[in-house]
């Protein structure tokens, strides 16, 4: 984007603002192309109509750009752009705050045309409420509020911003509106519509109204109040349009929504003609399938989980957070390797996580963070996950990208070692497992059977890739599972211990990865398929305990199935359209528990696993070696 600059309508801007640009060209070619990066977010409009929307999330140093084919909103001669751009002012679990900015160029048939520069023209865009921010939740950052207002006019000329940082083509393919979800009232009483299906998107909404007013729509994923949830703690799930007496038409694409249920609240009579979601996905091939009755029901709506939790970037959920964590991501990729025809989404998520490391080596909880936090157990499992990528896909070149971070974790966790045991670690680090009693977090400093048996468990795939570019770490593994066996096992019960400060709890996943690493014995096996007198392991770790009877015998196959096919069909028994976080459902997290969330689609991986017949393309060779990954 030579001659190009980083333009805002004033010097620094304020949280919560929203700036339309506007830059006239001549096009006399074949194909008009833009090249566009922005701050927080953008929507295109070339000649009135909306083109494009929706930018990558950018880290400080690195931003990304796309590049769009706007030839068919074209016309010869003159023409007029338009560039919405949403200024969020916040950092959350889907952005860093780095100050508000855009960059574009203009080219016909190759040849640039118009820039962003000082002579573009900018106003504040009277469609949204300015100015005024309001958390959604910590995660999600603010609502967008609109207003039903005259269009723009711009007429102020742009200030150049300093910036440096490099920019980078996006590293996905761009994300389409696949379908449209309009919402059916299904309570009159409190103006409740039903999606029927879980979804994630933007909303539109056409209504009526008596006197000017404020409508507000609630979103959420279930009726277990009467009402959609709106205020749980200090999270706000709504949105508000301010509308003038009459007709009114929205359209919202700043704020993406997850739910199946919308309510509209406003204290005048409203009639609402149209309201909906405008579905928006990640473009994938879905693999065909022979399953059949409740295997085909739970392996289908595992994978509508997984492309809900497919945008940008993996997300863990869309309703609540919307956030890439590297455990989540690991299970998603694990599965999308099998259900959809492609890996480079997988490829390009792993190199973004790489660049979220904290000063000491280990990944930041999200990617992207600022914020100095994460979770020690997920950046070893971001080593596991990328060895999992090449066991796949056969691409070694991924290592050339994320070899620093890769070293920079085991390195980390290295240091931990004291007396052949890894200690836990100390704030702002989160020694977080699962949602299980007693892996939801620990202090500092503490010897913990599950972080030393997950250290093992990644040191062992890190040695293989460490052969793949020729290298060498010297860790003494033996040394590690001798004092594993030694601190934590209970030669009574033939159980492993939570922590060497609570040997009268054991729990299903701590046991597992004790076998994985090669521990155990028959006692050790047959709790952990009975999980008697073990603390049960939630639904994201599941795949391990499995991956774990399947080590001990193929013959726990029938066994795992059976497990899936009850715990998931209970689910869709309770009306579930996508998968829950944990199987309390909704209630969860004190009202907070998320009713799609992609670490629960992997059956799709133990379906396949264990019926590789019921996939065609399997049968024609193209299957998954998973002896190799397991």
């Amino acid at each position: 984007m030579n001659g190009a600059k980083w333009i805002w309508i004033t010097q620094k801007a304020i949280a919560e603002e929203y700036v339309t640009f506007e830059k006239k060209f001549i096009f006399l070619g074949k194909m008009l192309t833009l090249k566009i990066c922005a701050e927080t977010n953008y929507i295109v409009y070339l000649n009135g109509k909306r083109a494009e929307f929706g930018q990558f999330p950018n880290y400080p140093d690195e931003k990304y750009f796309d590049e769009l084919n706007l030839t068919s909103y074209a016309q010869k001669g003159e023409n007029t752009l338009r560039i919405t751009v949403r200024y969020e002012g916040c950092s959350s679990f889907t952005h860093i705050d780095d100050g508000a900015g855009l960059i574009f160029a203009v080219y016909d048939d190759g040849k640039q045309v118009a820039v962003s520069d000082k002579n573009t023209l900018a106003c504040y865009d009277t469609g949204y409420v300015q100015h005024d921010p309001r958390k959604i939740n910590f995660a999600l950052g603010y609502a967008c509020d609109m207003v039903n207002a005259s269009d723009s006019v711009c007429r102020v000329p742009c200030v150049e911003q300093p910036r440096k940082c490099t920019l980078t083509p996006r590293p996905v393919r761009k994300l389409e509106l696949t379908e449209t979800h309009g919402a059916m009232l299904c309570d009159a009483e409190r103006n409740v519509y039903d999606i029927r299906i879980e979804t994630a998107g933007y909303i539109y909404l056409k209504l009526r109204c008596e006197s000017t007013c404020t409508v507000t729509v609630v979103w959420g994923e279930h009726l277990a109040d009467g009402d959609v949830r709106q205020k749980i703690a200090d999270h706000d799930f709504s949105l508000r349009f301010l509308c003038k007496q009459g007709d009114n038409s929205f359209e919202n694409f700043f704020v993406r929504l997850g739910c199946r249920y919308l309510q509209v609240k406003c204290d005048c009579a409203v009639e609402v003609e149209t309201i909906g979601i405008y579905e928006y996905d990640y473009p994938v091939t879905v693999k065909e399938t022979a399953l059949t009755g409740l295997d085909k029901e739970i392996y289908d709506t595992c994978v509508r989980t997984l492309r809900l939790c497919m945008h940008e970037h993996y997300e863990d959920c869309p309703w609540r957070e919307q956030a890439l964590y590297a455990l989540d991501s690991r299970n998603q990729m694990l599965c999308g390797y099998r259900a959809f025809k492609e890996t480079a989404f997988a490829r390009a998520n792993l190199i973004y996580i790489s660049k979220s490391v904290n000063e000491n080596g280990l990944l930041k909880i999200i990617s992207p963070r600022r914020e100095e936090c994460g979770i020690p157990f997920f950046s070893l499992m971001y080593v596991v996950a990328v060895y999992e990528y090449i066991t796949e896909t056969g691409d070694e070149s991924i290592l050339d990208e994320v070899w620093e971070t890769l070293y920079g974790i085991m390195r980390a966790f290295s240091k931990r070692n004291e007396n052949g045991l890894i200690l836990t670690f100390d704030e702002p680090y989160w020694n977080f497992y699962e949602w299980s009693y007693y892996s939801a977090g620990d202090e500092g400093g503490k010897e913990y059977l599950l972080l030393n048996c997950a250290y093992v468990f990644a040191t062992e795939r890190f040695r293989k890739l460490c052969a793949l570019r020729g290298e060498v770490f010297t860790e003494n593994i033996a040394e590690h599972v001798a004092a594993i066996h030694k601190s934590f096992f209970l030669p009574e019960s033939g159980l492993y211990c939570i922590s060497a400060e609570h040997k009268d709890l054991c729990s299903q996943l701590g046991n597992t990865f004790a076998v994985l690493i090669g521990l155990g014995d028959v006692r050790t096996y047959r709790a952990i398929k009975t999980c008697e007198g073990l603390i049960e392991c939630t639904l994201s770790m599941r795949g391990f305990v499995y991956d774990a009877l399947l080590q001990i015998t193929p013959k726990n196959g029938a066994f795992v199935l059976d497990d899936i096919r009850m715990r998931y069909e209970e689910m869709l028994n309770a009306g579930a359209t996508t998968f829950w976080e944990t199987e309390e459902g909704e209630k969860a997290f004190d009202g907070t528990g998320s009713l799609c969330h992609a670490w629960s689609a992997m059956p799709i991986l133990y379906y396949h696993r264990l019926m590789p017949e019921r996939f065609p393309h399997n049968a024609q060779g193209g299957g998954i070696g998973f002896e190799e990954s397991h």
